[in-house]
């Protein structure tokens, strides 16, 4: 009978380990279903912004407009309505932990941004400028 309790506890702290082992995210999700692609594609709008930890959405989404839009499309592309209209290429980094947007336009440079969190609904990015310097975007479906 003891052996079974041992055997019943270790089996569920393993079980316990691999599940939060699993978070690929900062702020998750620990375990989903969808894969990270399947996740990512979609239509963003702003929920909010900060920068070095300063509240700064009623700013960014005056300069961005009102009806700013980021469309992740499976094929690898993005389009971005809004007062700043753009669109290009995206892609994952090796871990699929960053993720990558090059922009169509002449001399545009390529913008990395960490994934913070990556759920269907929810879509969390940082981005650290060469001084330090962050900005997190979370965005909503």
């Amino acid at each position: 009978m003891k052996t079974k309790i041992i055997k019943i506890v270790m089996v569920a702290f393993l079980a316990t380990t691999v599940i939060t082992s699993c978070k690929k995210y900062e702020d998750g999700p620990a375990f989903s279903l969808l894969t990270k692609k399947a996740r990512i594609c979609g239509d963003w709008s702003i929920e909010s912004v900060s920068y070095n930890g300063v509240d700064q959405t009623t700013a960014y989404q005056a300069i961005v407009g009102a009806n700013f839009q980021l469309d992740i499309e499976k094929d690898g592309k993005y389009k971005i309505t809004g007062n700043f209209p753009d669109d290009g290429t995206w892609k994952f980094g090796e871990d699929k932990d960053d993720v990558y947007f090059m922009s169509s336009k002449a001399g545009a440079t390529e913008q990395a941004f960490r994934i913070l969190r990556l759920k269907s609904k929810e879509l969390w990015v940082r981005s650290t400028a060469s001084n330090g310097d962050q900005t997190i975007i979370k965005y909503k479906q």
